[in-house]
């Protein structure tokens, strides 16, 4: 009887130990918070953007995933509840401190240098005429630049109906001459008129 006894124990024994408790410690695999951007990763109580956040986990941190759903979202083990995260915003490996990717190197526009290169192209000396300066709403100042861009310094802000020598022309710009003081410079053509009033 005592063989008998110590039989049953030990297939007793054996069927106890099959039995899984679901524990954090059994989770099917440990991941890693990884959102590309650095921020936390959203915990949800379904498995959907629609379901409402129940928590978050700091990127780099560990989580226990139960299972991998299939549809983009994991299960996991969220304290003593179930959370679902999406399963792209996770990786199986420590991803380190988070590190922001740099902002791309813009690429050279026309300003600066390049739209002083292709506006001298243009350049077309003349025999000088006089010009008046008149603002976009027959008022106020006039810009006379240092070199035909925006970009460049400004000499002065010259007043309604002040007169220049146009000296060369520069496509959109026109390369003047102040007759009392000398000072050459430019200024575009929209506000510099020959039927002077």
């Amino acid at each position: 009887m005592t063989k008998r006894f110590v039989a049953v124990v030990a297939v007793l024994a054996l069927i106890v130990s099959m039995i899984v408790v679901p524990t954090a410690a059994m989770a099917y695999y440990e991941a890693y918070s990884c959102c590309s951007n650095g921020k936390p990763l959203n915990v949800r109580s379904g498995p959907g953007k629609t379901y409402p956040a129940i928590g978050n986990i700091a990127y780099g941190q560990p989580l226990a995933v139960d299972h991998d759903l299939g549809n983009g979202w994991s299960e996991i083990i969220w304290g003593s509840q179930t959370g679902y995260v999406m399963t792209a915003l996770m990786s199986r490996t420590y991803p380190g401190p988070y590190t922001p990717t740099p902002a791309p190197t813009p690429t050279p526009s026309q300003t600066g240098i390049t739209a002083l290169n292709n506006i001298f192209k243009q350049v077309r000396y003349v025999v000088p005429y006089t010009v008046t300066l008149r603002g976009t709403r027959g008022s106020g100042t006039v810009n006379v630049r240092w070199a035909p861009s925006t970009d460049c310094e400004m000499i002065q802000a010259y007043a309604y109906g002040t007169t220049m020598r146009v000296i060369a022309e520069f496509g959109d710009w026109y390369q003047v001459v102040e007759p009392n003081t000398g000072i050459t410079g430019f200024v575009m053509r929209q506000f510099a008129f020959r039927d002077a009033y």
